[in-house]
């Protein structure tokens, strides 16, 4: 073989594994997107309003939540290299509290069903 058909037989390889490429890349978007729907499949539907409602109630909640109070917080403190105080860690410690809050606002929005074995049948299309 020459040169030149090795040249050709190269091009021709790396065009047909880009192609290849392309293909998977192709069928990994599908895959991706049925993934996604077989996920969402069996989640109750909700419509734009409900989602706006419950979006502000999950900001009524954390708005009302006291981020301010220093019982949530354990922090360690040590001196620093100019013998100024400084916090060496902090962390917050109160999530469920957080949790809580945002749980009632969100209960707020709901009426629970009263046949939970027919769950699967609530939300159908």
């Amino acid at each position: 073989m020459t040169t030149t058909e090795l040249q050709a037989k190269i091009e021709a390889l790396q065009a047909a594994l880009d192609t290849k490429t392309q293909e998977q890349n192709a069928y990994r978007g599908q895959i991706d997107t049925l993934k996604k729907q077989l996920k969402d499949l069996n989640k109750p539907k909700l419509t734009p309003l409900q989602f706006d409602e419950l979006h502000t109630a999950v900001e009524e909640a954390v708005g009302s939540f006291d981020f301010d109070d220093c019982d949530n917080y354990e922090t360690d403190f040590h001196i620093d290299y100019d013998n100024r105080i400084a916090i060496e860690s902090m962390s917050f410690h109160n999530a469920d509290e957080l949790v809580r809050e945002v749980f009632n606002q969100i209960s707020e929005l709901f009426a629970e069903a009263t046949h939970p074995e027919n769950d699967n049948q609530l939300n159908q299309d």
